[in-house]
C-alpha cells in the first residue's frame, strides 16, 4: 500500500474514532455546550400573568393554595417555571422539592406554615434541590445506592445527577435526617402520605401519594408539557415500567401535580389518562409503530399537551457513571 493510501486509512480511522466518541459521549458534550451560555436571564414580572388563584409571595415566587393544607410554590420568572409543593399536617409539613438555586424559598415556606418542615426531592436535578441547604430536616428515598454514598455524614449528588454546571450552579451537600423506604407512609399529623419509587427520568425519581386526598406529586415524571428522557441516567425502559405501575395502582379519580408545565400560568395538573397515554406511546415506541421527529432529542407526541423527548437509539451515553 502506498504512503498516500496509508495516510488516508489513518485519517479515516481517526475520523471514525472521533465520531464514535462524539456519539458515545453525546449527552455530556451537548450539555457542556449548553453550559457555555451561563445562567439564562429571569423573565420580567411584567410579562407574567398569574393564574386565577395564584398570588405573588415576593418579587420572585408565586403561591397558590390547592386546598386547606396544600400549597404550590412556583418560580414564574425562572425559565423552567419550577413548581414545588408543600403538604401541611397538624404536626409537620413536607416540602416536595426546594426549587432552583435562582431564588430563596425558605422565607416563603416560613410565611405559609409554623409547623416544622421536612424536605424531600422528587429527584436530584439542580432545579429541584436548589435550596436544600436552607433546611435542617432533609429526607431521602431509602435506596441502597444512595445510602452507600454518604461521606462524613453528608450526601452530595454527583455531577450528572445534579446538572447544575449547565447554569453555573455549584453542587450542594446535606446531612440526611431520615431515610424513607419506598411504599411506606409518613404521618404529618392527620395526614399520611406514601413515597413511591418511580425511576425513569432519573434512577432516584419519586412520587408522593396522598391517598385520602387523591393527590399525586410526580416531579418531572409527567405533566402538562415535554417529558425529558434524554438526560444522563434517563432510561426509557425503566420509565415505561414505572409509568405502567402508576397506571395500575392509582384510582381513576387521582389528580396528578407536576413540577413543570408548558405555560407560565397556573398549576401543571393532569390525571390518570395522561399516564395511560404515556404507557400507550411508550409501547408504540418499543414496537416501532410510531416515528419520532427531530434529531436530538427525538420527539414523540403523546397527546395534545405532552411530548416525550428521548435519546438516540443504541447504547446510552456513558455519562450515567461519571462522577
Amino acid at each position: 500500500m502506498s504512503k498516500t493510501g496509508r495516510r488516508t486509512l489513518i485519517g479515516l480511522g481517526i475520523i471514525a474514532v472521533l465520531l464514535g466518541g462524539a456519539y458515545l459521549f453525546r449527552t455530556p458534550l451537548i450539555l457542556q455546550l449548553v453550559s457555555l451560555g451561563g445562567q439564562p436571564p429571569l423573565t420580567s414580572s411584567d410579562a407574567i400573568q398569574l393564574g386565577d388563584k395564584e398570588r405573588w409571595a415576593d418579587a420572585y415566587y408565586s403561591v397558590e393554595m390547592i386546598d386547606a393544607g396544600t400549597y404550590v410554590i412556583a418560580e414564574p420568572l425562572y425559565h423552567q417555571d419550577v413548581h414545588s409543593y408543600m403538604l401541611v399536617g397538624s404536626e409537620r409539613a413536607l416540602l416536595i422539592d426546594t426549587g432552583s438555586p435562582a431564588g430563596k424559598i425558605a422565607p416563603v415556606v416560613a410565611s405559609l406554615t409554623d409547623k416544622p418542615v421536612s424536605v424531600i426531592a422528587s429527584h436530584l436535578h439542580y432545579d429541584h434541590i436548589g435550596n436544600h441547604d436552607a433546611f435542617e430536616t432533609i429526607l431521602m428515598p431509602d435506596l441502597p445506592y444512595l445510602r452507600a454514598r454518604i461521606k462524613n455524614g453528608v450526601f452530595t449528588p454527583n455531577r450528572y445527577e445534579h446538572l447544575g454546571f449547565v447554569e453555573e450552579y455549584e453542587r450542594p451537600s446535606w446531612p440526611v435526617a431520615e431515610w424513607w423506604a419506598p411504599d411506606s407512609e409518613i404521618d404529618l399529623g392527620g395526614r399520611s402520605v406514601t413515597l413511591l419509587s418511580i425511576p425513569g427520568h432519573t434512577p432516584d425519581s419519586i412520587a408522593i401519594w396522598d391517598k385520602s386526598a387523591d393527590q399525586l406529586f410526580v416531579g418531572d415524571h409527567s405533566g402538562d408539557g415535554p417529558v425529558y428522557l434524554f438526560m444522563p441516567n434517563s432510561s426509557l425502559r425503566t420509565y415505561l415500567k414505572s409509568t405502567q405501575r402508576l397506571a395500575d395502582v392509582l384510582p381513576d379519580t387521582i389528580v396528578i401535580y407536576a413540577a413543570h408545565g408548558d405555560s407560565q400560568s397556573g398549576v401543571p395538573v393532569t390525571g390518570l389518562q395522561s399516564l395511560r397515554d404515556l404507557v400507550s406511546t411508550l409501547r408504540d415506541i418499543e414496537s416501532g409503530k410510531i416515528q419520532a421527529s427531530g434529531v436530538w432529542p427525538r420527539a414523540y407526541t403523546v397527546n395534545e399537551t405532552t411530548t416525550l423527548l428521548v435519546d438516540l437509539p443504541g447504547p446510552l451515553s456513558v455519562s450515567r457513571d461519571l462522577p
